[in-house]
């Protein structure tokens, strides 16, 4: 653990329950995860930016971002897709770090239901902040934007 974490005092952990009902088949709302091009257009919220560098959108597929301030992408979020099952769910692990410090790691879970009028997502993420209460909170906060912006670029 680097000394900044260590600081910090022990990890802090939360499991992190959201949900939306998007207004859109189910099929198109699988795109917008499935296509890395479509995903970085809703998956920061707005005013940021996210570049992915690695994308094998399979079980077993390594996944490699940097995200954060235009031009400056200050974070940077490595992971594995555990397990896909298309238009049904979608597992990932995800570290998040910032000049080298581990700031968080997860393990997070997308699902996906068919509803009369579009599709519900449920989204749980597992974190645990090596870093205080903030980058849970910032966990938190972040899902809540980019479920919103989905609907929204799905809308647009």
């Amino acid at each position: 653990m680097s000394e900044a974490a260590s600081d910090q005092g022990a990890p802090v952990t939360a499991t992190i329950s959201l949900s939306a009902d998007v207004d859109h088949p189910i099929a198109a709302v699988w795109n917008a995860f499935a296509d890395t091009r479509q995903r970085v257009q809703w998956g920061v919220p707005e005013g940021e930016e996210m570049v992915c560098d690695v994308d094998e959108f399979r079980p077993g597929g390594s996944i490699s971002a940097r995200c954060g301030s235009p031009g400056a992408l200050e974070f940077e979020s490595t992971g594995q897709y555990c397990a896909l099952a298309p238009e049904r769910f979608l597992v990932t692990t995800e570290t998040l770090t910032r000049d080298g410090e581990i700031l968080s790691t997860a393990i997070i879970t997308w699902s996906f239901t068919a509803t009369t009028t579009g599709t519900r997502v449920d989204l749980v993420d597992q974190v645990v902040s090596f870093v205080g209460q903030g980058m849970i909170d910032g966990h938190r906060s972040g899902h809540q934007i980019c479920l919103r912006q989905l609907g929204e670029f799905l809308s647009s």
